[in-house]
């Protein structure tokens, strides 16, 4: 996984709004929403990690 890889100084990983497609959003008709993956910082902040859709 790229997270591994990088090793950034961060907290961990989140995704905003639960986004129809991101796991555990799916949908039966298969339906998606594109989304931002979000590095959290040490002090609160965020990055964008990883675009999808």
């Amino acid at each position: 996984m790229l997270l591994f890889r990088m090793r950034p100084k961060a907290l961990g990983l989140t995704v905003p709004g639960m986004p129809l497609g991101s796991p555990g959003m799916e949908t039966p008709d298969g339906r998606k929403e594109a989304y931002a993956t979000l590095l959290l910082l040490p002090g609160g902040k965020t990055r964008v990690f990883a675009q999808h859709g």
